[in-house]
């Protein structure tokens, strides 16, 4: 529930910036932001399947946790370009 909460803020925010990128046509930002969501939705899944399968689902999820923390930390260094 806490990632889904966590991610809903995030990807209108995504949309939205990807979308008044000055150089890049909205367009083009806006496939270009599907496509990687796209791509970690379709792996994500098995990724932690296949950690799972290896070190156990705890251990999986607690990898998936550590990589969030790790966003969390470097969202402040993006520079949005306005």
């Amino acid at each position: 529930m806490l990632v889904g909460l966590g991610v809903s803020t995030i990807v209108p925010t995504l949309y939205s910036l990807a979308g008044k990128h000055p150089t890049i046509p909205p367009g083009e930002a806006l496939t270009a932001v599907s496509s990687v969501s796209f791509l970690g939705f379709l792996m994500g899944p098995p990724v932690i399947g296949y950690i799972a399968e290896l070190f156990g689902l705890r251990f999986s999820f607690a990898f998936i946790g550590v990589f969030g923390i790790i966003i969390a930390f470097l969202v402040p260094r993006i520079k949005v370009i306005q």
